[in-house]
């Protein structure tokens, strides 16, 4: 794959966005959530959604400029609206007032509903992270997903994320969907011809299939069989349920309704370090756990031990430096991007 150098993706991918109409400060914004998540190779949520983003853009679903209203105040917990506006913008905004408030209350809960798609949940947590905090954040999405036992889908993929401050070690950083794959992962196979494995999705006669066109048509399957149904479930009560905003079947398909906000819901919440054991004792006590489990001997089959987050950190690391090696169909997506706003494609850089 050709390699880009992040700072050309975001300049383009921003550019964009204002040419579509969006404010340079939120243009900047949702460009950094995406190119960040390429850094860290989670590419289903990188620059290839900036597509469906500009069309939904341009077409009035997403309110460019949208404020976060604070619709209810109980000092520890707020519930916001984010007014139709991009998800990123939203979640960034809901994190920081998370952070605020859990610098006075040693916990902040902040809730958004009447949001868009908010991309990597990673994003917001270590935004928490660099400002001392452990974050957490949830968010439901449109209905991808058989419920355990169910032959149709009903729920999304209803990601969750935690971030944990540590020392001289990354952040221990859980980023997950609570489905068996991200749907993005199957649309980019769709996209390049390939199967998918065995168990990641059902056609829409109800049965396993590892076409990925019959599985855009069908249901993706919770991981873990009940265990990812249940949570998947649990998240979307609680970040949309709880929070006022649609669930499940009643949120608005990322790429269908593009004229129609998609309705999402998101939960961010901050816990203060200082609250609890304080935030010297927890990042050294992170750093002896990391490297006790990283020195754990091997199962066989493999070759380490790896904690949540440390491949994305490697990779980010890497990609800093030698580039980002973006897939075809992200690439693809920067070149119908460039020729719809007059602009020239970002060169690779090898």
């Amino acid at each position: 794959m050709a390699r880009y150098r992040p700072e050309i993706l975001r300049r383009f991918v921003a550019l964009a966005l204002q040419r579509a109409g969006a404010p340079e400060e939120e243009a900047d914004l949702v460009a950094d959530a995406l190119v960040r998540a390429d850094l860290r190779g989670v590419h289903s949520h990188g620059v290839v959604r900036a597509g469906v983003y500009l069309e939904r853009l341009q077409a009035g679903s997403i309110r460019p400029g949208a404020a976060l209203e604070v619709v209810r105040d109980r000092g520890a917990t707020v519930l916001c609206d984010a007014g139709g506006g991009f998800g990123v913008v939203a979640a960034c905004r809901a994190m920081d007032l998370a952070v605020q408030r859990a610098r006075t209350h040693g916990v902040g809960v902040v809730g958004v509903r009447n949001s868009n798609h908010c991309g990597m949940l990673a994003y917001f947590v270590l935004r928490a992270v660099s400002q001392g905090a452990v974050g957490i954040a949830l968010s439901n999405a449109d209905a991808q997903v058989a419920p355990y036992g169910a032959r149709t889908k009903y729920l999304g993929t209803n990601p969750l994320s935690v971030g944990i401050p540590a020392g001289e070690e990354p952040p221990v950083v859980l980023d997950m969907a609570t489905s068996e794959v991200a749907h993005g992962r199957v649309r980019a196979a769709a996209l390049r011809g390939e199967r998918i494995p065995p168990g990641w999705a059902l056609g829409p006669d109800g049965r396993p299939t590892t076409d990925p066109a019959q599985a855009l048509r069908g249901a993706l399957l919770p991981f873990g069989g009940a265990k990812g149904s249940g949570l998947s479930l649990v998240v979307d009560v609680l970040a949309g349920v709880l929070m006022g905003a649609r669930s499940g079947p009643e949120i608005v398909p990322l790429y269908e309704g593009l004229d129609r906000p998609q309705g999402v819901g998101h939960l961010l919440a901050a816990l203060w370090p200082e609250a609890f054991c304080g935030l010297e004792e927890l990042r050294a006590r992170v750093d002896g756990m990391v490297r006790q489990v990283r020195a754990l001997p091997p199962a066989e089959g493999f070759e380490r031990v790896w904690l949540p987050g440390e491949l994305e950190h490697r990779r980010e690391v890497e990609y800093q430096q030698a580039g980002i090696p973006l897939p075809e169909e992200a690439v693809e997506v920067l070149h119908r991007v460039a020729e719809r706003f007059g602009m020239t494609p970002p060169e690779a850089v090898g």
